[in-house]
């Protein structure tokens, strides 16, 4: 039993010998795993890459760089090398080429968002009419066809140099043939004070004129943005003017459609104010239906669309 013990000590005795005579750093590295020490070479190759970096020969500078071009408002694609640190470097040096010495910040110009780019169109070819407005650099173009009466004619609008803030409305179209003058529709719709965007592309207005005679159609163009004075055009009431004469014996005036009612009324009464007054009266009633939608208010409407308001009649019988 005391054999076993005594060897027991002596190992004891050895380690602390040896503990003491080799420093703990080698004993650490005595016992270090194989995989520790491979990764110590990855990362001293990666210490090198960075160091290559700090050169300006590292491709990853480059393409942050390039990450930082914008497009301009002219649709011209260029390079903003301007950053956080300081200003925009000269066209042709390392840092407008994307070899600067070290990776550029990203730059705060980059993030915003640019004012919208301007709209240049030409003015539309291909129409027979044409009519235009210009303002402050901004032209404003209404473009037609000419269309048999009865069918829909289309208004195309458009403009050229305004901003993408630019937009357009058709007002009531007035209409007269040598009597009245009248507005063909109510101008307190909704539909006739609506303003639409214009675009690149424009937009296309319709009306259909269903008598001989003269129509007028103003058209009205605003192009500003106070929130946005860069891409204010200052424009709030530029107008151009359609003008469209019909003359189509299948579709007669309303003067014309009046005097031959007239004709009529002489012919089938005894010629008495009363009798008169009465036949139109009827005659009038049989002309056209109440409109509901409360759009059409002319004797224009009444007479040759068949629909109109209470003003409807009433200028029907006044004509």
């Amino acid at each position: 039993m005391k054999r076993p013990l005594y060897y027991l000590l002596c190992a004891i005795a050895c380690t602390s010998m040896v503990g003491a005579t080799m420093p703990m750093a080698a004993i650490a590295e005595a016992i270090q795993p194989q995989a520790t020490a491979e990764q110590r070479a990855q990362a001293d190759a990666t210490n090198s890459d960075t160091g290559k970096a700090e050169d300006g020969t590292n491709a990853n500078a480059k393409a942050d760089t390039a990450e930082d071009g914008t497009a301009t408002s002219t649709g011209t694609s260029a390079v903003n090398t301007e950053s956080a640190n300081g200003p925009a470097a000269t066209p042709g040096t390392a840092a407008a080429t994307g070899t600067a010495t070290t990776a550029p910040a990203p730059s705060l110009r980059a993030q915003t968002n640019g004012t919208p780019a301007a709209i240049s169109t030409t003015s539309p070819t291909g129409y027979a009419h044409t009519a235009t407005a210009t303002q402050n650099g901004v032209t404003f173009t209404v473009s037609w066809n000419d269309a048999p009466a009865g069918t829909a004619t289309t208004f195309h609008v458009t403009q050229a140099n305004g901003s993408s803030q630019a937009k357009a409305r058709m007002d009531v179209p007035t209409y007269w043939d040598g009597g009245g003058q009248e507005s063909a529709c109510d101008p307190s719709r909704p539909a006739w004070a609506s303003y639409y965007s214009l675009g690149t592309t424009g937009h296309d207005f319709t009306f259909e004129f269903t008598a001989s005679g003269t129509y007028r159609i103003h058209f009205y163009f605003m192009d500003n943005d106070r929130n946005d004075p860069q891409n204010d055009k200052g424009i709030y009431y530029l107008r151009t003017t359609a003008e469209v004469t019909v003359n189509d014996a299948a579709r007669p005036s309303v003067t014309q459609i009046v005097n031959n009612a007239v004709a009529r009324c002489r012919q089938q009464t005894d010629g008495s104010e009363y009798g008169m007054a009465l036949w139109l009266h009827d005659w009038t009633l049989d002309q056209l239906e109440y409109n509901h939608s409360l759009n059409w208010c002319s004797a224009e409407s009444g007479l040759t669309r068949h629909q109109g308001t209470c003003e409807s009649y009433q200028r029907i019988y006044l004509s």
